[in-house]
């Protein structure tokens, strides 16, 4: 945001009508709060403020403490009140100049008479029932408490997970210009990994590039050399010959929406027979898997088709003995690939995932209790407009195979002396994701996002190191 201008995705009709869709089924008000920075160590020490993603999707322009008051028939513009506190003088020789009020009530699409101060809410809502919606803000919920408002019922839940689960042509194209920030960062960091570089030196690239195009990071990005950590976000290890580093990163455009990427390459720019026969395991599994977005496709059996492709590769590999439709039926991948295969994606990179399973999981549907599988995010029937990840991999981690509750009832199957040897090796893991959007049924397959990254083992293992000095 600079002095006169917010970022916002869409043209200001299409929130109004985003608000009227969300009014016509409340039955009383709804407050979406934007929530405020965290505080580091006194007020005006703070982190970076992102506004919550709730109150970005109907339209509230990025100010800190502000809120959207939003009465049951609202036509999006009458009825829809947005509260946002105002600088002075001495607020403006900290932050400088702010838009005004004809600014605002622009962007958000409601006249400036729909304009109040926070410290109005409680007048407004006139000691009536109210629900809310806020990120995890202290100061947003000393509000909440003190106005008595209640969470939302499910019925409530519902009408925001209906309306934000696909996707229109606005937020496809921030979503579009996401991936290809993304997409070039991950460039970035192929083009800078070689032998005796670090993985901060890697991550420099990464942010530096999201910050080139006012981007940034969708989630703390994972550079690392240990692939079997799923969420490692430290940048201590110097790269060596012979292991493999793997990027997740994601950007989030100045709209809020977000991309995330996963690849995984050699750092000398070549692959060892067992590092190339796994990569391509995993690639098949991720090719067949975005293959099988379409209408109609229950998400869980998505998850379950790269589970079957892995197995077979974990065979060829003889990882695993046995037949692979047997093996992934009984289990036997969570082994080795233990998380699922994909999560939703939008304004967060985990789209919708403060509503947890409400939003992820289709009404009847319960995740599995088995690990690994219990790591599945979504299992919904796809529709058009819906952008998930799709993310398979296979890993070698040491915790795993020192429980015994998880590793016997597969002893049968797994060739022991075979792991054990890639876990003194220090293997580590391969994933690979790519981001994608839900076609029609009469199209020839879904869209993928990022489809410019290369995942081929060749033309990744061309990149890597190509802008390093020769040796």
């Amino acid at each position: 945001m600079n002095s006169q201008s917010f970022d916002l995705t869409a043209p200001r009709a299409v929130y109004r009508e985003r608000r009227a869709r969300l009014a016509s089924g409340l039955n009383r008000p709804l407050v979406i709060f934007a929530g405020r920075a965290r505080a580091r160590n006194y007020a005006t020490n703070l982190y970076p403020f992102r506004a919550g993603s709730h109150y970005l999707y109907f339209g509230g322009p990025p100010i800190k403490g502000a809120a959207w008051l939003i009465e049951p028939g609202s036509d999006g513009r009458h009825g829809s009140i947005l509260l946002r506190p105002t600088a002075d003088v001495e607020d403006m020789v900290w932050i400088g100049d702010v838009p005004g009020d004809e600014a605002i009530a622009s962007t958000a699409g409601v006249e400036e008479t729909s304009l109040r101060f926070p410290d109005e809410l409680g007048d407004l809502l006139a000691g009536r029932p109210a629900t809310y919606l806020a990120p995890p803000c202290p100061p947003t919920m000393e509000i909440v408490e003190s106005l008595k408002m209640r969470p939302p019922e499910e019925d409530e839940l519902y009408l925001i997970i209906d309306l934000r689960l696909t996707k229109d042509e606005y937020e496809l194209t921030a979503l579009r210009r996401a991936a290809d920030i993304a997409v070039e960062a991950h460039r970035a960091a192929m083009e800078e990994t070689a032998p005796g570089r670090s993985e901060a030196q890697i991550a420099g690239r990464v942010m530096g590039t999201f910050t080139a195009h006012h981007a940034i990071p969708s989630f703390s990005p994972i550079i690392t050399v240990h692939g079997e950590v799923l969420h490692c976000e430290t940048f201590f290890n110097v790269l060596e010959a012979g292991q493999l580093l793997l990027v997740d990163a994601g950007a989030e455009e100045p709209g809020g929406y977000a991309s995330d990427i996963t690849r995984t390459y050699p750092v000398s720019g070549r692959f060892t027979p067992m590092q190339r026969q796994l990569y391509d395991t995993v690639l098949r599994a991720e090719r067949a898997a975005i293959a099988a977005c379409v209408p109609g496709k229950r998400y869980r059996d998505i998850h379950d088709l790269a589970a079957r492709v892995i197995c077979a590769g974990l065979v060829e590999a003889e990882l695993l003995h046995g037949d692979p439709e047997e093996l992934a039926a009984r289990r036997a991948h969570t082994l080795f690939y233990t998380h699922g295969v994909g999560h939703l994606l939008g304004l967060d990179v985990h789209d919708l995932e403060d509503f947890g399973d409400l939003a992820g999981y289709a009404p009847g549907r319960k995740r599995r209790p088995g690990f690994g599988d219990k790591f599945l995010r979504l299992d919904r029937d796809l529709t058009a407009g819906m952008v998930v990840t799709i993310e398979p991999g296979v890993y070698l981690v040491p915790a795993v195979w020192q429980d015994e509750e998880l590793v016997r009832p597969f002893a049968d199957a797994v060739n022991r002396s075979a792991v054990d040897a890639l876990l003194k090796d220090g293997f580590g893991g391969i994933r690979l994701e790519d981001d994608v959007h839900v076609l029609g049924p009469d199209a020839p397959g879904p869209e993928v996002l990022t489809a410019s990254l290369p995942a081929d083992p060749d033309a990744v293992t061309a990149l890597v190191g190509s802008s390093c000095p020769p040796a």
